[in-house]
């Protein structure tokens, strides 16, 4: 009874000692990020600052995760079943109207295009204009 009790305690030591390093870690990339934005901004020779500052800080990430895992399913289950893969492709997508799937398509075009783009435009856009003056 007490080696359970011994193994359990120290699987959650280990644990949460590994949840304070990874918090400490997020804490130092926040302190980096306020530190980099900082000197973006009082760079003024960098033009490119919303889109770096962007890059440091991917709120999107998640969302493209669940996007790839949507994506890639079918590929991973046509290894296991093959047969249900052609199901769904020939028998199960012939019921969705034609719509839905070019929705879905465009979500998913937004999700890993524009997402991107959203940080670049602003740098593109001041670039344009520093050359047309």
């Amino acid at each position: 009874m007490l080696g359970i009790f011994t193994a359990i305690s120290t699987l959650a030591t280990t644990w949460l000692a590994g949840r304070n390093e990874k918090q400490k870690a997020k804490i130092e990339l926040d302190k980096a990020e306020v530190e980099n934005k900082a000197r973006l901004l009082r760079d003024t020779n960098v033009y490119n600052k919303e889109w770096e500052i962007a890059q440091l800080r991917d709120k999107d990430k998640s969302l493209r995760w669940l996007s790839f895992i949507i994506i890639a399913s079918p590929f991973v289950v046509a290894i296991f079943d093959p047969d249900a893969v052609h199901y769904y492709f020939t028998v199960a997508l012939s019921g969705v109207p034609n719509w839905w799937i070019k929705a879905f398509m465009g979500i998913m075009g937004a999700i890993w295009g524009l997402s991107s783009l959203k940080n670049i435009t602003p740098a593109i856009i001041s670039s344009f204009k520093r050359k047309s003056k």
